[in-house]
């Protein structure tokens, strides 16, 4: 079996909309949408590991962060164990400053479609609105929180304006 690297993405969601960010320009999947994040450095924890992502990536500082739910998604190369992290920010008004090159940016749910998503992403985004199955079935660590995004991601464009509950 190969070895699965765990990697985080963050879950924001400020005034109805949701951050993302392009994959940056050089590395696997350039230009694909995603969860922003990054791979979990050794004896780092998940709070730390999208912490640093987020800083290093759009010099955002996160206050809080916990785990929502896990997928695994192979890809031909590597799998990897893909964290969805609830994250709350501090002292910032939603301006993003984009450090490594790549596109960033706050959606409302009806423009996800438009987007085109890393397959991890996607395969994420998918299993949230119970359009597919997830083979392994996804690793949940916060039922209620799991449930509020995939709220989020059904309603109706017009309704998209709270933000995940703390």
């Amino acid at each position: 079996m190969s070895v699965v690297l765990d990697v985080c993405a963050a879950v924001v969601i400020r005034n109805g909309r949701i951050l993302l960010a392009t994959r940056r320009p050089g590395g696997h999947l350039v230009g694909h949408w995603e969860f922003p994040g990054g791979k979990q450095h050794e004896n780092e924890t998940l709070a730390d590991c999208i912490t640093r992502e987020l800083r290093e990536e759009l010099d955002l500082q996160v206050t809080q962060a916990s785990p929502l739910f896990s997928i695994i998604h192979r890809y031909p190369e590597k799998t990897i164990r893909l964290w969805f992290m609830r994250c709350e920010l501090a002292g910032t008004d939603g301006t993003l400053r984009c450090l490594e090159g790549q596109e960033a940016g706050w959606f409302a749910a009806a423009e996800l479609k438009e987007l085109s998503f890393a397959p991890a992403d996607l395969a994420a985004l998918a299993w949230l609105k119970g359009m597919h199955r997830s083979t392994p079935e996804p690793y949940i660590a916060d039922v209620g929180g799991t449930e509020e995004l995939r709220q989020w991601l059904l309603q109706p464009a017009a309704s998209h304006r709270q933000e995940l509950s703390p």
